[in-house]
């Protein structure tokens, strides 16, 4: 990230969350129409970046070993909207005939369950998915840098056929792999696509709102 982003985001951390929501909103959007936005999708060779339905069950409380597991349990869970709005995605999804490979998502019990009410595939926990309290838990001095690398490692790679759907969270934090991932909102999606090279640009973004009107 270009060093005036980091300061960026370095003063919206230590202003606080509140601060933070308001400059997350910095990232350029990409110039890619939604219906463009399909066609490639269509086409295949893109990592697609899923921030987990809303999610305002209960709450984190952080205790000893992978608390971030124990669904219902001191644990956020999806609302029942959150679960209509999953399953509304993956009916776009399949409707709009957008091919996904391989779904992969976070250990957090919220994206396991968004993944699969997605209907598309298996999904496969990756704990590089995971949220930052949880890397924090890990690794103390370098989970946000794991983190951060991690993430751009899953972006970075082409998939073989198709489009790779990853379920995650936001990266409401210092330096994330990407701007953009720090500004989603809940159940919008990142579409990016690997250059084959070790990077990756953002292609664009698909809301909630979005899915349900595209053709």
């Amino acid at each position: 990230m270009h060093s005036a982003l980091r300061i960026l985001f370095g003063i919206c951390w230590v202003l606080g969350p509140m601060t933070l929501g308001g400059c997350a909103t910095a990232p350029a959007q990409p110039s890619t129409s939604l219906p463009s936005l399909v066609e490639a999708l269509r086409a295949g060779g893109n990592v697609i970046y899923m921030r987990h339905v809303t999610a305002d069950v209960g709450r984190d409380v952080q205790g000893p070993g992978e608390w971030w597991k124990k669904c219902g349990e001191g644990h956020r869970m999806l609302s029942d909207k959150g679960r209509a709005d999953a399953v509304r995605v993956g009916e776009a999804i399949r409707r709009l005939q957008i091919p996904i490979s391989k779904i992969y998502c976070s250990e957090y019990c919220r994206a396991v369950e968004t993944a699969r009410l997605l209907s598309l595939g298996e999904p496969k926990t990756d704990a590089r998915l995971n949220g930052w309290p949880a890397w924090k838990a890990v690794d103390p001095a370098r989970g946000l840098q794991r983190l951060s690398q991690g993430t751009r490692d899953l972006l970075a790679a082409r998939p073989a056929q198709g489009n790779v759907l990853l379920v995650s969270h936001k990266q409401d934090f210092p330096d994330p792999t990407d701007p953009v991932l720090a500004d989603l909102k809940d159940g919008e999606c990142a579409v990016f696509t690997p250059d084959g090279r070790g990077g990756f640009a953002l292609r664009g973004r698909i809301t909630l709102e979005d899915w349900t009107g595209l053709k």
